[in-house]
């Protein structure tokens, strides 16, 4: 994401996890923070929940998690978005992201849908002309940028930015998934008029829901995430759990997967995904656990 403007903030920005205002941040140096290790034969591995957007208050982190960091043997993401790398990633968003030419976004979607998604577009300075050849998954997308940035988010600041350039040149860089599987999810929705409702509907309350959320991040309360941004969002519109089966759950089942597959080599490994994929019944240590591992919180 960082330098792309989609990789991972689409899931986090639709379901709040990523996190509050720059003026309300205060230094994470102490927080319990979402941070577990799993001890398997042969093998550590630390989890960390991800800010992907944040401010430089927020740093430096609490120094237990440094000290994990700097003994792993690798770090693993999940996608590496920074260096060369960004620019291969937004060829291959820019190929796929677009219609093509003849049709738009307003065939895709209803009239009342576009006309709401138009004004909210003017209102933050996009010219719906300007975003209508691209598909519901780039505009939301940016639309969602545009808004937390208002916040005082920056990209650049982000917790696995910043381990990403913490571990370039240091350490391996590992990825639990590829660009285009997350393509896959967000370009390739099969209902593209809910995506954009959903996302205008959580726009409205981003803030005071990101001010809710950062508490919860901060005092490493996986319940109260999970049910801020999972239970309580699908029990108010059950019509997006598939959609959000498609962002959360089917993509965390296989980032453990690639984890599982991690702890089969041994090693150390400091692993940085995005927090809602931690927490939940169907998040990442939920699923660990099930397998007879014993994830520890920090």
């Amino acid at each position: 994401m960082r330098g792309t403007p989609l990789f991972g903030l689409l899931a986090r920005s639709l379901l709040a996890a990523t996190l509050l205002s720059f003026a309300q941040f205060t230094q994470a140096a102490g927080e319990r923070l979402l941070f577990w290790r799993v001890d398997t034969p042969g093998a550590t591995v630390y989890l960390l929940g991800s800010m992907h957007l944040a401010s430089p208050e927020i740093y430096p982190l609490r120094s237990e998690i440094m000290v994990a960091f700097t003994k792993s043997d690798a770090l693993a993401v999940e996608l590496d978005i920074s260096g060369a790398r960004a620019f291969e990633i937004q060829q291959r968003m820019l190929e796929r992201g677009r219609y093509p030419a003849g049709q738009t976004l307003a065939d895709e979607i209803s009239p009342d849908t576009w006309a709401a998604l138009s004004r909210r577009l003017e209102s933050s300075g996009l010219p719906p002309a300007l975003m209508q050849n691209l598909k519901p998954g780039m505009v939301v997308t940016t639309l969602s940028t545009m808004e937390l940035v208002k916040l005082g988010l920056n990209p650049e600041q982000g917790i696995d930015r910043y381990f990403l350039d913490q571990a370039r040149g240091n350490k391996p860089i590992l990825e639990l998934e590829t660009v285009d599987r997350q393509l896959d999810v967000v370009l390739d929705t099969p209902e593209p008029d809910l995506l954009v409702r959903q996302t205008l509907a959580q726009l409205d309350d981003l803030e005071a829901m990101m001010a809710e959320l950062v508490g919860y991040w901060k005092s490493g309360d996986g319940k109260g995430l999970a049910r801020l941004v999972i239970e309580d969002e699908l029990e108010k519109h059950p019509e997006f759990r598939d959609l959000h089966r498609r962002m959360f759950d089917d993509r965390n089942r296989d980032m453990t997967t690639k984890i599982l597959d991690m702890q089969s080599r041994g090693g150390t490994y400091f692993v940085v995904v995005g927090a809602g994929h931690l927490v939940g019944d169907q998040g990442i240590i939920s699923m660990l656990a099930r397998r007879g591992q014993k994830p520890v919180q920090l």
